[in-house]
């Protein structure tokens, strides 16, 4: 066994501990759809597809059957002649005959070839459809990560207002003493700090609950005190779309398609050899009344020349499933595209929200920084300070939302187009 230094243990605990204390979205995204059950339906797709394809090669394998058959009959064939000196024996009523029928398919028409390439096809279609809810849980982590992340900015501004009252507390509390400051002063603090930490507590109790989500999405033992790294925005603003529903659509497309190739089919000839062996009375002889051991072999051709329009008309239905199919997806892009109109117009609004915001935290610290002088100087109460902080505190966690969420309007705008 090597031996493996205790500095390098010590680095290898450091940086596993850091990954464990922060989580990304990436990281939550890729996780949520490893642990996503319905992500086993496409390995169950597979299996599905790949034993229906065993089946269907079966047509081009020798079919054997064994057949049984007894009757009894009111009348049998008779030679309606009598020759001299020949005794021709008269056929029994009661009939038995037991035939093994070996059958082999030389030419379908290419039915079995079409039926192949339509399982494949639905097999695509169906694992879209996974691709799909995949792509709607996608979403879903998006939504609950940022949720989280606002509730953390919360808890980080009430955090830092609390360690503000509790300062100017204990700066007061020897004014108090000393009798030139009330008591009523710190209990006016005092009743902020409490206020301060029941919406701390309300934010602890919104980021848990996200958190929790975010575990049972990603099968994974998240604390609640992990921290969330917020992600980079995208500036990416074109209206190419890659949503899975678009590609789901163009496999249904193709399962018709695939169903109208089939159907053509029906009305080609089929050719196959057949082999007969039996054993029955009578046998092939007629004129002997015994049981007898027989066989016979030979080709056999089939070719429906009319069946009533019936593929023509089946083939026209799905033309039309088509063209239905063709509107959905038109449809789809229609709406994506006006959800897209209205995400980037979202974009420019919290984008210039951040810029404003930006000013007004500035403007409110200075504020809030003068009233905090002025109340250690004694030429301020302690509501006017209040006052101050508090619209700090809120230009702050508007500030911090305001930017989360437009961050997150770019990263949904490209979960809108499928990227």
């Amino acid at each position: 066994m090597k031996f493996i230094p205790p500095l390098l243990l010590l680095l290898l605990s450091l940086q596993v501990s850091a990954q464990e204390q922060f989580l990304s979205l990436d990281s939550a995204q890729q996780a949520a759809r490893q642990n996503y059950p319905l992500l086993k339906q496409k390995q169950v797709l597979d299996n599905m597809t790949r034993l229906q394809i065993q089946n269907i090669k079966t047509n081009y394998l020798p079919q054997v059957e064994l057949n049984g058959q007894a009757t009894y009959q009111s009348e049998v064939t008779q030679i309606p002649i009598k020759l001299p000196g020949m005794n021709i024996p008269e056929l029994s009523k009661d009939q038995y005959k037991a035939t093994i029928d070996v059958k082999q398919l030389l030419y379908d028409g290419g039915a079995t070839a079409s039926q192949r390439e339509l399982q494949e096809t639905q097999k695509l279609a169906e694992q879209q459809k996974v691709e799909v809810e995949l792509y709607k849980l996608r979403q879903q982590v998006l939504q609950t990560y940022f949720n989280a992340l606002l509730w953390e900015e919360n808890i980080t501004a009430r955090e830092k207002m609390m360690e503000e009252v509790k300062q100017k507390m204990e700066r007061l509390k020897a004014g108090v003493e000393n009798g030139t400051i009330l008591a009523s002063q710190t209990d006016i603090l005092k009743a902020e700090l409490l206020k301060t930490e029941q919406q701390l507590f309300e934010a602890q109790t919104g980021k848990r609950a996200a958190i929790q989500v975010l575990a049972l999405l990603t099968g994974k033992d998240i604390p609640a005190s992990i921290k969330l790294q917020l992600p980079v925005s995208t500036t990416n603003t074109t209206e190419e779309l890659q949503r899975p529903e678009l590609q789901l659509y163009k496999y249904q497309t193709n399962v018709l398609q695939q169903q109208s190739k089939l159907t053509g089919t029906k009305g080609l000839p089929k050719v196959s050899a057949f082999a007969q062996g039996g054993y029955g009375r009578p046998g092939l002889n007629m004129l002997e009344n015994k049981f007898d051991f027989y066989y016979m072999t030979g080709i056999r051709f089939n070719w429906t020349l009319w069946n009533w329009r019936y593929n023509r008309t089946e083939r026209a239905v799905l033309q039309q499933q088509e063209q239905s199919i063709q509107a959905q997806s038109e449809t789809f892009t229609l709406n994506t595209k006006m959800q897209l109109v209205q995400q980037s117009s979202e974009i420019t609004n919290l984008q210039q929200a951040v810029e404003k915001d930006k000013e007004i935290v500035q403007l409110r610290t200075k504020v809030k920084e003068v009233s905090a002088a002025q109340l250690d100087n004694g030429v301020l109460t302690v509501h006017d300070y209040l006052t101050d902080l508090h619209a700090e505190t809120q230009a702050v966690i508007a500030h911090k939302t305001h930017e989360i969420q437009w961050v997150y309007a770019t990263l949904y705008y490209q979960v809108i187009k499928g990227y």
